[in-house]
């Protein structure tokens, strides 16, 4: 499914990269529906219209998830300043965790960035949307405390504005040159639509 375009902008320093990788053929996303503790519900029809940025983790993720939404509040700032207002992509974050994340998950996304929005839902609807991302999660078994550790994929995915993945991002990556990636795809996209 993730092929063609691979697009490694490198600097010496080993965090100053990013590693986009960009789809064949875009896939569109299928029908899917999760809220968040505020009631604010997101759906495929909620990707139409502009540029999404969707990641997957779990509130209590002690590294990865708040790294990598770190990552995204920069990068989306530095988008900010390449692309016009309305094509700065909306980020969501998305909890494979609903069991300890439904009462705090958008909380937790407005942590890194005011207009971040955290969801989450039904097993199902989170394993839709898993699936078409080509992305992956496993909870692990409880020790004798009850307490469980999630495994998740890293990358985030990129959606258009017509509700298709079109690339994925692999952290770490540098804020300029994720930015960077970020309005060439958008360019390649225009382009396409002419």
């Amino acid at each position: 499914m993730l092929a063609s375009t691979l697009w490694v902008a490198g600097c010496l320093d080993a965090v100053a990269q990013v590693q986009g990788v960009e789809l064949d053929t875009p896939e569109p996303m299928p029908p899917f529906s999760l809220s968040n503790q505020d009631g604010q519900t997101f759906s495929q029809e909620d990707l139409l219209g502009n540029w999404t940025i969707v990641m997957f983790g779990f509130n209590t993720c002690p590294d990865v998830c708040p790294f990598t939404l770190g990552n995204l509040e920069h990068a989306i700032s530095e988008t900010a300043m390449r692309v016009r207002p309305d094509n700065v992509p909306k980020v969501v974050f998305v909890s494979v965790d609903p069991d300890r994340d439904a009462d705090y998950v958008h909380e937790y996304a407005l942590y890194f960035h005011p207009e971040f929005m955290g969801v989450t839902g039904a097993r199902d609807q989170i394993d839709t949307l898993i699936e078409a991302t080509d992305s992956y999660y496993r909870l692990m078994p409880p020790d004798n405390t009850g307490f469980y550790d999630v495994q998740h994929s890293s990358a985030v995915s990129v959606i258009d504005p017509d509700g298709n993945l079109r690339a994925k991002l692999q952290p770490p990556f540098n804020a300029g040159l994720t930015a960077e990636f970020l309005a060439r795809l958008q360019i390649s996209y225009r382009r396409e639509s002419m």
